[in-house]
């Protein structure tokens, strides 16, 4: 009990000596304390005799509004996809992709097949998850939808008689399977307008170069003449002859474009320039300045080719 005692008496004795201050060290910290006290009240009350001038944000806030406004207007051009006619319920990823198609849309497009899906008219193909209305106007033309059995008529059998056709042109003599297909006369189409299931009704036109001529008029900018069908990648003269009845222009507006603000892209991509001409007109344009007539661009341009890509161009300064 005695040694008890008395270590509770050493362990008093500690705390005291520890939380004891001499006079000393007392007025020492009553010094501090009062420095403190008058280094906070004076920053409390030297903002009332000394103004500061508020920093302006105007400006900054006007640049941000500016960038702001500016990326909202921002638009950003559609993908040029490089559609074919295609069978919606039969198509296959590859194709999709070559047609430059987005990997999002053709795996929802597969996948929606794979689940037994079937689409039966093209507003379906539209509903796919991320089809753009952008990429479904590219794509609108080229969607093909085989007629039903119960359905079968002329039009019907026409069409399934298609890829026949088109290796029969290879023969000397086609015209007995092509008596199947619409006569002159009957089917008359505007060759601006139509799309690809009324172009494979004409005799000499299949699905192969039922796309090859929407493609063709979407690269020229629309025809001006039936004549231009001649240019088109693999359709011989045996079609044309064939096709060119059943063919007018009636909606010949043109997709014109500014020959002295064109981009080389723009002018390379046009089928009467291609880009080494393109090339030659923009260092004609740097060294002589802007066009104002057809003849200006003679010194690049042959004769016949500028006959032809005349009607697509525009001088405006």
């Amino acid at each position: 009990m005695v040694l008890t005692a008395n270590c509770v008496a050493m362990g008093n004795k500690l705390i005291r000596e520890l939380l004891s201050f001499t006079k000393k060290e007392r007025t020492g910290i009553v010094s501090l304390l009062l420095i403190i006290f008058l280094l906070i009240l004076s920053g409390m009350v030297i903002p009332f005799f000394i103004p500061q001038a508020r920093p302006d944000f105007s400006k900054w806030e006007a640049e941000v509004n500016t960038y702001l406004t500016t990326d909202q207007d921002k638009t950003f051009p559609a993908k040029v996809l490089k559609p074919v006619a295609i069978d919606p319920n039969k198509v296959d990823s590859l194709c999709l992709v070559s047609m430059g198609l987005p990997e999002k849309v053709v795996a929802n497009w597969m996948k929606y097949l794979k689940k037994g899906g079937v689409f039966r008219d093209k507003v379906g193909v539209k509903k796919i998850f991320g089809m753009t209305p952008e990429l479904y106007a590219q794509l609108d033309s080229f969607l093909v939808f085989p007629v039903k059995p119960a359905a079968m008529n002329k039009q019907a059998l026409s069409v399934a008689r298609v890829d026949a056709a088109e290796r029969i042109t290879r023969d000397s003599n086609p015209a007995p399977f092509f008596k199947k297909k619409d006569k002159p006369g009957e089917t008359i189409l505007d060759l601006n307008s139509t799309d690809s299931i009324n172009l494979v009704r004409i005799p000499g036109i299949g699905p192969v170069l039922a796309s090859r001529i929407i493609r063709y008029r979407n690269l020229l900018g629309g025809y001006y003449a039936v004549s231009q069908l001649k240019e088109v990648y693999g359709l011989r003269e045996e079609n044309f002859r064939m096709a060119s009845p059943f063919f007018r222009i009636e909606s010949a507006v043109l997709k014109t474009f500014n020959v002295n603000y064109a981009t080389l892209k723009e002018l390379g991509h046009h089928p009467y320039i291609g880009y080494q001409t393109a090339r030659k007109l923009l260092l004609l344009r740097e060294r002589r300045g802007k066009f104002s007539a057809p003849g200006d661009l003679s010194a690049v341009i042959t004769a016949d080719s500028l006959s032809r890509l005349a009607p697509y161009l525009k001088f405006t300064q």
